[in-house]
């Protein structure tokens, strides 16, 4: 939910020492972190605070082209993730989010030179595309702290979904064509991983202030699959539809490869008052192949800026300056460049966290988090589509104890 409303960033930040402790989504090194020092009679101990997470996106779209435009909404289970600390220097996350969705219905008309005789020259035809489904991920991942200040962190998922994605051409009834129709059903079973790093600087003449590295990779890998292709002729009459003839019908197994990811950040933190963030990531679609095909893809990246401002967090005389004011942008390539034409995705980003109960951390500290985002992806510029999108989220973290020792009972 950090990320969300700070530009996508967070691939160098970690919480800090008083809750509520968020999870971040961009780097596993940061599931180190959810541990409050607590001084005892040895000078040592602390408090291990484990955190969950859900949210879910609403995503309202306006797609736009050279004089024609159509809007579309769909809502979706964002993420569910936990964390939890095992010690003060190991900790461990996993969760359920989605890695990609698929969802369009586009007609296109035209007109094809007729044989029938008494007819007209030319006859519509209808091109249906339509597609469906999509791939998500379930991981478990280990962060550790070897030295003060540093930490690594590994996430293992296993990454499954299915996309369909038809192909449907109409003739008139009264022509002598027969209707045609493809579907492609991809399967998609695999194991993934990948790695992140953080190290934090504290000099000591710059008093609160604190500047933070991060790091992350996820390296190439082949996802197990498999896709079956049905096409077949048929005739339509009305409602009904009579296949006249199967023209292929076929299973395959194989591999997607899925290039090198990585990411970079710096954030800069004033105690718990103010963070700035900085990120950028990129992909080697470039190297992309669907069952052994390459495909005309580009490299991506994206760059994002996030702020973070709470006036008061430990010490608040009024409700508003506990909140969490967030703010972020977002700019970059996509891997999509057609006819010579790259397509840039660009947005802002705003959000609040608004705490629920007191700041006492015994007293299980929870927060409300609510984000927005609006941006465009694409051009219209060569006849291409244009997205004008706005994300609204919503989600909801809380953190107990669940794992700590209790002394008196």
């Amino acid at each position: 939910m950090l990320n969300f409303s700070m530009g996508g960033t967070g691939i160098a930040y970690h919480n800090d020492a008083t809750t509520p402790f968020l999870i971040n989504l961009k780097n596993p090194a940061s599931y180190a972190y959810n541990f409050i020092p607590v001084l005892d009679s040895a000078g040592t101990g602390g408090l291990k605070m484990a955190a969950f997470e859900a949210g879910i996106v609403d995503n309202i779209l306006t797609l736009s082209s050279e004089g024609q435009t159509a809007k579309s909404n769909n809502a979706y289970l964002s993420y569910i993730a936990l964390n939890i600390p095992v010690s003060r220097h190991f900790g461990i996350g996993m969760g359920l989010s989605p890695v990609s969705s698929e969802g369009y219905n586009i007609s296109t008309f035209g007109y094809v030179q007729n044989t029938t005789p008494g007819q007209p020259n030319t006859t519509e035809v209808i091109n249906q595309y339509d597609g469906t489904g999509g791939i998500n991920k379930v991981y478990v991942g280990l962060a550790y702290s070897p030295v003060k200040n540093l930490s690594v962190g590994v996430n293992f998922s296993y990454v499954f979904g299915n996309i369909t994605n038809e192909e449907d051409i109409y003739f008139p009834p009264n022509v002598s064509a027969l209707n045609t129709q493809q579907i492609v059903n991809t399967n998609i079973h695999s194991l993934d991983y990948d790695l992140g790093i953080m190290y934090t600087l504290q000099p000591k003449f710059f008093k609160d202030w604190s500047l933070t590295f991060g790091a992350t990779i996820a390296p190439s890998v082949n996802f197990g699959a498999s896709y079956s292709i049905f096409a077949d002729a048929n005739y339509s009459a009305g409602s009904s539809s009579y296949v006249i003839d199967t023209l292929k019908d076929s299973t395959s197994n194989g591999y997607i490869k899925i290039p090198l990811m990585y990411g970079v950040g710096i954030t800069l933190k004033k105690g718990d008052k103010l963070t700035i963030s900085f990120d950028r990531t990129g992909q080697n679609w470039s190297q992309y192949s669907y069952f052994g095909q390459t495909a005309n893809l580009s490299d991506s990246y994206q760059w994002g800026f996030g702020i973070q401002y709470v006036p008061n967090k430990d010490f608040p005389k009024t409700y508003f300056q506990r909140i969490q004011y967030r703010v972020g942008a977002s700019y970059g390539q996509s891997n999509l460049d057609i006819y010579s034409t790259p397509l840039i995705n660009k947005y802002l980003s705003f959000g609040l966290g608004l705490p629920i109960g007191p700041t006492n951390p015994y007293a299980h500290p929870a927060m409300l988090n609510l984000a927005i985002q609006t941006g465009t992806l694409g051009t219209t510029s060569n006849n291409l589509l244009q997205q004008n999108y706005i994300k609204l989220m919503a989600g909801f973290t809380f953190d107990d104890h669940w794992f700590d020792k209790r002394r008196f009972q």
